[in-house]
């Protein structure tokens, strides 16, 4: 109403709310939701067109044209009649600069830069942004550090780290002094990719979650992407998979096409360290798809390089004798070349590498190659800025040239300096999370390593190349524990939910709050790993063992025998090693022995359930026999042992059930992790420990009494119970010498397998919290369900409670690889440590009480000893 009371009479709005229009607009885009900036920005144009050209005039009009120019790209793939616009306004700026704006010049430069870096024009990219940053001085500031952030954007995907950091740290320095809170947040997160792009990835993931404590709020896109290439290289496959379909779902929502079709690159990539040659292909179609919709000629390339890369997967694993198998690889050599051409003629030399490799591995499958050793010494030498991935296929493409060409020694030092490579990168890693996941890369390695042994037809050259495949993806023998108070808080909160928790577990997986229980658990632990993917590492002891280490042992040991064994393109291989020498087995296929171990986990979880009708338990009970008596027919060659049998095993292969199966039934056996370990530890422990501890936990009718019996029956024996066995104090013996028995419940967690744990009086001990320092038991007892299990990650190494103790120092771990009645564990466990008050080994000890315990009730105790016979 005007002040006569009649209808105001509408007019144009002020300059003022037409920059906040354009603010909110430029929000949009900064946030990831272009499809919304147009909205805003088209009114806006239509407002400004009707005012009166002025220097603030100007400056709306082209801010709001360049931010309508990028919003058009990312959701059209072109940036529209506004960039013609905009080039107008540069004529008319010429003509009459007194009535333009200004930081026209520098913003328009700018944005041709930026357009050409998202298309992946680099060289045209580049031209622009310096032309931009050559006239910063008159851009206006968030210009300025706009400008600055893509040019280091750009420097990174052109490898030049130096002068990248340099433009997103004085970047950040510009934002942080002006104010703009989003675009210090980018500087300061692209700073930590940067740590990525040099390989120091806790130090890149660290940087990443402080820089977004500069922003709080929901996780940025952008900001998932990137993580999720740390993850990726990292070998945290699923989690990287995962934070990747988070990301493309959050840049569908604002229809950012052409970043869905990245992330669904990374997720091809994630699909094919899986093995999931389906998923992969899916994956890179859909990407590529997209990019030549939006004529995005470089990415499609990229796509076209996964695709090819997929196939050369695919077609590895078809019967190599068969032309058909032939032909396709035929036809991919061809698309490689055509590729590798294409990448050539447009500079994109990496992606030129990535071709020529596929190209010559079809070439090498398919014997199409006159002079491997010609072609060997044309590569040249693997690229240090390579990522990991990248550099091990080249080590091991050369290597197959090496073969190829006739100089086996020559693919040896190939393998080697792979195998090199990959410890080298996983010994960055505080983490063993990272440490164990990053094992992924060196597959391709490994087995060649094995066949190169196989080969020789030597037994111990067979074992020897295990050992250095173990050494490299087995990790650290030490784990980091939480070194901040911030974790230490967050896992003090999560045991305090999962203790609180208790009485909701059983409740139907429906009822809300048993489903709100799970999921802060989950949010804890993730955030919990999170925290520890930050811990830099140092080298460890991976020595790997060698044939010498056995034979010295085994002379001391004489009566024992050492079986090594594992898989090699789906057949199960072993070398037993004894006094009558050393022999090489093959064992047939792996598949169908790996099926027989996981029908008797089945088994072995029903037949131990009292809720389960006696019906069905006897049912489960036949199974569980013809179950092992087959395990025992694959196995029979190297289960023969006239004393102690030491099995080294890794992966599922350590699950196996070896002291339940008939040969072994009273008889001593160790699963060892590795030779190397069983050859530090074994005989180690003095012949009258430093102390005996035994700790009882919460809510086992016997585990009171049982601890106070294993206490009792030592001469320097003491028992904790009640109160006194908390999580502090359970970590403080796991920190000296002797034996520790516990007497707990134990679970553990298959998709987490570090947060498997030990119940003790005030909530859960988790594995990833046992401490680094210190001295260590000689013998850890683990009375409780389940613990021995482990999990296999994606590079086949095994996680879980009782490895996670044997990496951190303790000689031996005794434990449960199936649910422990506690009747059971009370009878078979306090017999355990009478045998070993009078002098008996362990592993003699183990096998004498559960056989005892059987003969007495007809079940077998699912009781192994891992490690070494201390």
């Amino acid at each position: 109403m005007s002040e006569q009371g009649g209808p105001a009479a509408a007019g144009p709005p002020s300059l003022v709310v037409l920059g906040e229009a354009l603010a909110r607009a430029e929000t949009e885009n900064a946030e990831g939701r272009p499809t919304r900036a147009r909205r805003r920005l088209r009114p806006l144009l239509h407002e400004l067109s009707g005012l009166t050209r002025s220097p603030d005039v100007a400056r709306l009009r082209g801010r709001a044209l360049v931010e309508l120019a990028k919003a058009d790209f990312e959701t059209r793939g072109a940036p529209g009649p506004a960039l013609d616009e905009l080039d107008a306004m540069l004529v008319e700026h010429e003509r009459d600069p007194v009535r333009g704006w200004p930081g026209l010049v520098p913003a328009v430069a700018g944005l041709r830069g930026l357009l050409a870096l998202r298309a992946g024009r680099q060289h045209e990219a580049l031209h622009w942004l310096d032309e931009a940053v050559a006239s910063i001085d008159d851009a206006d500031p968030i210009d300025a550090c706009r400008v600055l952030l893509n040019r280091g954007v750009l420097h990174t995907d052109m490898h030049h780290v130096a002068l990248s950091r340099a433009d997103y740290a004085e970047c950040a320095r510009r934002a942080r002094r002006a104010g703009f809170e989003l675009l210090t947040f980018k500087a300061e997160h692209n700073l930590g990719y940067l740590d990525f792009v040099a390989g120091n990835l806790p130090e890149a993931l660290a940087r990443m979650e402080a820089a977004a404590r500069i922003l709080p709020g929901p996780p940025r896109p952008t900001a998932l992407l990137d993580r999720a290439r740390v993850l990726l290289e990292a070998g945290l496959v699923g989690v990287a998979d995962q934070t990747l379909e988070q990301a493309a779902a959050l840049f569908e929502q604002h229809r950012r096409v052409r970043d869905v079709a990245e992330c669904e690159l990374g997720r091809a990539e994630c699909a094919l360290l899986r093995g999931d040659v389906v998923a992969a292909r899916g994956f890179a179609a859909s990407a590529a798809r997209r990019f030549r919709r939006r004529r995005e000629d470089a990415w499609v390339v990229r796509a076209d390089l996964l695709a090819l890369q997929v196939d050369a997967v695919a077609f590895a694993q078809a019967p190599a004798d068969d032309p058909r198998t032939r032909a396709l690889w035929a036809g991919l050599a061809r698309r490689a070349a055509r590729l590798e051409a294409t990448c050539r003629a447009t500079g994109r030399t990496g992606w030129e590498v990535g071709a020529a490799y596929v190209r010559i591995e079809a070439d090498l499958a398919r014997g199409a190659l006159d002079a491997p050793g010609v072609l060997l010494d044309e590569l040249g030498t693997v690229r240090g800025s390579d990522p990991i991935a990248v550099r091990l296929h080249g080590r091991w493409l050369r290597a197959k040239l090496a073969l190829a060409a006739g100089e086996r020694s020559r693919a040896v030092r190939f393998v080697h300096a792979g195998q090199r490579d990959l410890a080298l990168h996983r010994s960055r890693f505080g983490s063993l999370d990272l440490r164990t996941a990053g094992a992924v890369h060196g597959r391709a390695l490994a087995s060649l390593d094995i066949e190169l042994a196989l080969a020789t037809g030597r037994p111990a050259a067979v074992l020897d190349a295990a050992e250095r495949v173990r050494a490299v993806i087995g990790g650290t023998p030490r784990v980091n524990p939480p070194s901040d108070p911030e974790s230490a808080a967050l896992l003090s909160q999560l045991r305090r939910l999962i203790d609180d928790s208790r009485g909701v577990i059983g409740r139907a997986s429906a009822d809300p709050v048993r489903s709100r229980a799970f999921r802060e658990a989950q949010r804890l632990k993730h955030e919990i790993l999170a925290r520890s993917w930050h811990e830099r590492g140092q080298a460890g002891d991976e020595r790997p063992g060698r044939a010498a280490d056995v034979r010295r042992v085994l002379a001391a040991r004489p009566g024992s025998v050492l079986v090594d064994i594992g898989v090699h393109g789906g057949r199960l291989l072993a070398v037993t090693f004894s006094a009558r020498g050393a022999v090489l087995h093959e064992l047939g296929e792996a598949s169908d022995v790996a099926e027989l171990v996981r029908r008797v986990h089945a088994d072995l979880e029903v037949t131990a359930n009292p809720l389960v009708p006696a019906e069905l338990r006897d049912v489960a009970h036949r199974s569980l026999a013809h179950g092992t008596a087959s395990l025992e027919s694959r196995l029979a060659p190297v289960l023969d042992a006239p004393d102690e049998l030491v099995v080294v095993a890794t992966g599922w292969l350590g699950a196996l059930p070896w002291s339940m199966l008939g040969p072994r039934r009273g008889r001593a056996t160790v699963v060892a992790p590795s030779v190397h370990h069983w050859a530090r530890y074994a005989g180690t422990a003095p012949e009258v420990p430093e102390q005996v501890t035994a700790v009882a936990g919460p809510g086992l009718r016997h585990a009171d009494d049982e601890a106070r019996e294993v206490g009792a029956a030592w001469p320097q024996g003491r028992s904790v119970v009640g109160a006194d066995a908390t999580v502090a104090r359970m970590i403080e013996l796991l920190g000296s010498p002797g034996i520790v028995h516990l007497a707990a419940h134990g679970r553990h967690e298959p998709d987490n397998p570090l947060f498997s744990s030990v119940r003790l009086a005030d909530g859960p001990l988790f594995a990833h919290e046992l401490d680094a320092g210190g001295r260590t038991p000689d013998l850890v007892v683990l009375s409780s369900c389940e613990v021995g299990r482990a999990s296999v990650r994606a590079g086949g190494e095994a996680l879980g409670m009782a490895s996670v103790l044997l990496r951190r120092g303790v000689g031996c771990v005794v434990a449960a690889i199936a649910p422990l009645p506690d009747e059971t564990a009370m009878r078979v466990m306090t017999h355990v440590h009478a045998l070993l008050r009078d002098g008996v080994p362990v592993a003699r000890a183990v096998a004498a009480a559960v056989e005892r315990d059987a003969q007495r009730t007809g079940e077998v105790a699912p009781l192994m000893c891992f490690g070494a016979p201390v």
